[in-house]
């Protein structure tokens, strides 16, 4: 009798191994399936969830394993050493980057489609992972930047806001520096910033180094606007017949009194210079138009959730009217995405 007694509890122990074991992978399988789908940019939280979840399913495996209490809390034990050991040797590498990217997450420093700067590397942000952060450079490369290096190295974040744009130009010292500030700043207009100012970097040797900066509103056109005002300064030296060069200039042919400056004409339009970003930041302008509409959905069903009670009939059917229209241009974004990304694999 206690022989089947161990035998039925030995079988009931097994089938309740068999069911935690199958349990925990549909769950894991419908949760990734699921979840995959409907978080295309919370990749972060998703793959966190994702890795919270196969942790306790171990843990819920050793659990139901048909083993006595004292096997089963030994396991238990040397599961928690090893993760342990895996945190305290990993630092460098996998749970590093994962803590890392949990510090970015609580900072909330950075958003997609934000213009950043971190170790020389220079870009729009494309995606925010549990182990890296994706940067879209001004050439249009996509750069794998993992989270510890995020956290190690300053990094720059141009404010949505407005920036200011600069260049530097090293000039002669026999050209009056009122007669440069005045052609500098008309060029800072020409380029489209506002607030021109000038100042005086350094008095070297041979030459003077400018700055000329200015203050731009809308960042989504930086380059364009900074291929601008290289444009304005060429054209607004040139016609006030101001030599771009110092008078330390050698050349191995002989010049004479010869002023080293082309014959200028009016400036034409660049059709291309509006698709600098269109060309460079494809996919990080996508990312950043859907972080604008989830932000825009977030308001509006906050303003629709606070308003229970005060607005009319008219005016929540005009929120839900235009969440309807925001969800609907959130899908198409993120199917553009997603169709962005599958060329790109």
């Amino acid at each position: 009798m206690t022989y089947i007694l161990d035998m039925f509890s030995a079988s009931y122990n097994i089938v309740i191994l068999l069911i935690t074991i199958f349990f925990s992978f549909i769950l894991l399988a419908v949760l990734n399936h699921y979840l995959k789908e409907r978080w295309q940019k919370r990749k972060f939280l998703f793959q966190f969830i994702m890795l919270s979840l196969t942790l306790v399913s171990v843990v819920a495996i050793i659990i139901a394993l048909p083993l006595s209490d004292a096997l089963r809390g030994q396991l238990l034990t040397l599961f928690g050493i090893l993760l342990s050991a895996a945190i305290a040797f990993s630092s460098t590498t996998f749970i590093s980057n994962i803590l890392a990217g949990v510090m970015l997450r609580i900072i909330k420093n950075i958003k997609l489609g934000d213009y950043i700067t971190v170790d020389n590397i220079t870009g729009r942000a494309t995606e925010m992972n549990l182990l890296h952060i994706e940067i879209q450079t001004d050439k249009s490369d996509l750069v794998t930047i993992p989270n510890i290096h995020m956290v190690t190295y300053p990094v720059k974040v141009v404010k949505s806001s407005g920036t200011i744009v600069s260049i530097d130009i090293s000039l002669g010292y026999d050209i009056s520096r009122q007669r440069i500030a005045k052609q500098l700043c008309l060029a800072a207009e020409d380029a489209g910033l506002t607030e021109g100012f000038v100042q005086i970097q350094s008095l070297g040797d041979f030459s003077v180094t400018y700055r000329i900066a200015g203050h731009l509103a809308d960042i989504s056109h930086l380059l364009s606007v900074k291929a601008k005002l290289y444009n304005a300064v060429l054209d607004r030296l040139h016609a006030d017949k101001i030599e771009i060069v110092s008078p330390n200039f050698m050349n191995t042919r002989v010049m004479g009194e010869q002023a080293i400056i082309p014959q200028y004409s009016e400036p034409k339009v660049d059709s291309n210079e509006n698709n600098l970003e269109k060309l460079a930041f494809d996919k990080a302008e996508m990312a950043s138009a859907i972080t604008n509409i989830q932000t825009a959905i977030e308001q509006h069903t906050a303003n629709l959730e606070k308003g229970k009670e005060t607005l009319s009939d008219v005016e929540r059917e005009t929120i839900e009217v235009e969440l309807t229209k925001l969800n609907r241009q959130l899908e198409e974004e993120e199917e553009r995405l997603k169709n962005q990304d599958s060329k790109t694999d």
